[in-house]
């Protein structure tokens, strides 16, 4: 398990740098894409589905996707500013890695506790708290985006009138 972490890791390390590195801003959201997918498969690989799940719907569903909206509804290009290395940038890119890799070394080395999951973290009880302790404001909060959703279609609808 401990293997497949570190692949995961450095796959959303590598989307991260397609974010960062290249010009073209859909290969910016494709390695965004990329990033979240290998956080919500780590999400998995430490027994939390329930959060790699909602990882995958709302982030590498709705927000890559509405970046990719957005790239096309702007139609935007590559970037008119061209951007060089320069030997700052080299030294600082040098300093980040040894920084990364001692970190990296010194959470090897230290003996952690091994983390169980609580009872608190797994779905039927968030359900529970839910509908039980919580009713209340959970009712609160389906009311007002109800009434969100009403006002915003109201709103549309003027504006076509």
């Amino acid at each position: 398990m401990l293997l497949a972490l570190i692949i995961f890791s450095i796959i959303g390390l590598l989307g991260a740098l397609i974010v960062l590195l290249h010009k073209k801003p859909i290969y910016n959201a494709l390695g965004l894409l990329l990033n979240f997918i290998s956080l919500a498969i780590i999400y998995f690989l430490l027994n939390a589905p329930f959060i790699g799940v909602i990882q995958i719907i709302v982030y590498s569903g709705a927000i890559v996707v509405f970046f990719l909206f957005v790239i096309m509804l702007l139609n935007l290009r590559e970037p008119l500013m061209d951007f060089d290395f320069s030997f700052k940038g080299l030294i600082s890119i040098i300093i980040i890695f040894a920084l990364f890799l001692g970190v990296s070394i010194s959470l090897y080395i230290t003996k952690l506790p091994k983390f169980e999951l609580g009872e608190e973290g797994k779905v039927d009880k968030l359900g529970e708290l839910l509908l039980t302790k919580y009713l209340v404001p959970f009712e609160l909060a389906s009311v007002l985006l109800l009434v969100a959703i009403v006002i915003a279609i109201i709103i549309g609808r003027k504006q076509e009138e």
